[in-house]
């Protein structure tokens, strides 16, 4: 660990502090977020290709194009943002419409008709998560924009950075990782009636939560927003990638991310068929087992990450934080044990710590260079920070998504085979497993170091903002 980057430590003033109530609201809509974001992208490969036999370079390039869609709909959703003048704030109004849109949305997606050809699939699914994740973005990128705006403090956006991670962590322990368990439950006829039943109940849900932020917060005011000049999309892009600090930031989390990526459908291939030898039922509970492992130790380091933050600060915790990414990565390589499936948890632990602190910790940085940004340049752009730092990460995904059929494909594995895959089919994607999220996770820590804000620092800009312009 580095020393601490500031050599005095600021309190966080009462004026600036979240109430409980308000930290649980807004963990409500992360706790939805969680689902919305992640659920088809876990559930594509188990339900299109072991399910209906859809080619995983196809599925791969669905997912692929969908982020590519979000690569335009975050920013325009972030200078929409940016841009409202309405009675209830800039944020509210779309968290509530896009919570409606996406829950109802995810019910849907899983409707198809049976006896679809593998084209017919493959349009289906495309069209589907197309409107799909334009709703989720309808509803994310404002409520992104809401938690870096919530408080000015510090520490304070720190410490709501990880009431949202808590929530989504919780979700990843008592939800998320259950779901492809619940649809394969013995009281559906068939996997697929349990994925339409388990789909609508799911959307309902987190339609629900997903509103609660939305109705339960008030938006701080601020008048000097009102009366901000609008700024245009394609301005407001090209300023915030010229922010210096937040590319160090976007940067690092995309290189880690793509990594992840790249290789995160190799999981489910080797789980099933390697290590329980084709057994889906009992592979569903060693694998919610494991998802569940990664997010309780997410959920046991949310405190000791604020607090490293503080004595720290944010960078150093951050890189130290992704070492545990690049030591669980390394472990996946021997955790397919198929005399062991225990070992398939090992990994998962030191992985959700890791996760847990970069998810905290850059976003929370990230908010500290909003109020650098505004320092530089006048302009108070949540919004647009919030849509393009999703939208380099979605990015990651995308180009991960995009080549993960073809690596699986690269591998040898073929569905029709089953556990009798060619000897080196496993191996390969092990090794893969393994070696690829390392390696990018240790070049971003070393990207990281770049960055400048410290404590100090942030006080400092904050003191001449509300010189300026007044408190927030």
């Amino acid at each position: 660990m580095n020393r601490p980057e500031s050599h005095k430590h600021y309190v966080t003033k009462a004026e600036d502090k979240i109430p409980f109530k308000q930290k649980v609201f807004y963990g409500s809509g992360s706790f939805a977020e969680m689902s919305f974001q992640w659920l088809i992208i876990n559930l594509a490969m188990p339900i299109f290709n072991a399910e209906l036999g859809v080619d995983p370079i196809l599925i791969g390039i669905v997912i692929g194009i969908s982020r590519i869609w979000d690569s335009i709909t975050d920013p325009v959703m972030g200078s929409i943002s940016d841009n409202a003048r309405t009675p209830f704030g800039r944020r509210r109004p779309f968290i509530a419409s896009g919570a409606i849109l996406a829950g109802l949305m995810f019910c849907g997606i899983w409707l198809f008709p049976r006896e679809m050809s593998e084209t017919g699939y493959f349009w289906y699914f495309l069209v589907a998560t197309l409107i799909y994740y334009t709703c989720f973005t309808i509803f994310s990128v404002p409520f992104y924009a809401f938690g870096y705006e919530i408080s000015p403090d510090y520490h304070e956006r720190t410490r709501m950075m990880a009431v949202r991670i808590f929530s989504n962590s919780f979700n990843g322990v008592i939800f998320a990782p259950w779901v492809y368990w619940m649809i394969q439950r013995q009281f559906w006829d068939d996997t697929i009636q349990g994925i339409r039943f388990v789909g609508i109940g799911v959307g309902l849900l987190m339609l629900i939560l997903a509103l609660v932020p939305a109705l339960m917060i008030k938006e701080r005011v601020k008048t000097y927003v009102q009366k901000q000049k609008k700024v245009s999309v394609l301005k407001s892009v090209k300023s915030t990638l010229r922010c210096k600090p937040f590319l160090i930031l976007v940067i690092a989390f995309l290189l880690t991310i793509f990594g992840n990526t790249l290789v995160s459908t190799l999981t489910f291939y080797p789980t099933v068929y390697y290590v329980f030898d084709g057994d889906k039922d009992l592979a569903s509970i060693w694998y919610g087992f494991a998802d569940a492992t990664h997010h309780i130790a997410t959920l046991i380091m949310i405190i000791p990450i604020s607090m490293m933050s503080r004595r720290f600060g944010k960078r150093s915790a951050c890189i130290f934080f992704t070492s545990f990414i690049v030591i669980g990565s390394i472990l996946q390589i021997f955790s397919f044990n198929p005399d062991a499936p225990w070992m398939l948890i090992v990994p998962r632990a030191f992985l959700g710590v890791g996760w847990a602190g970069f998810w905290v910790l850059i976003p929370a940085m990230i908010a500290d260079v909003v109020d650098y940004d505004e320092w530089n340049t006048g302009t108070r752009r949540e919004g647009m920070f919030g849509a393009v730092h999703f939208w380099v990460v979605k990015l990651g995904f995308a180009l991960g998504f995009f080549a993960t059929g073809y690596v699986v494909n690269m591998t040898g594995f073929q569905i029709e085979l089953g556990v009798d895959q060619p000897a080196h089919t496993f191996k390969t994607m092990i090794l893969l497993k393994g070696l690829v999220p390392a390696i990018s996770a240790l070049i971003s820590a070393l990207i990281l170091l770049r960055f400048a804000i410290t404590e100090d620092k942030a006080y400092q800009i904050r003191a001449d903002l509300e010189d300026r312009r007044g408190k927030v």
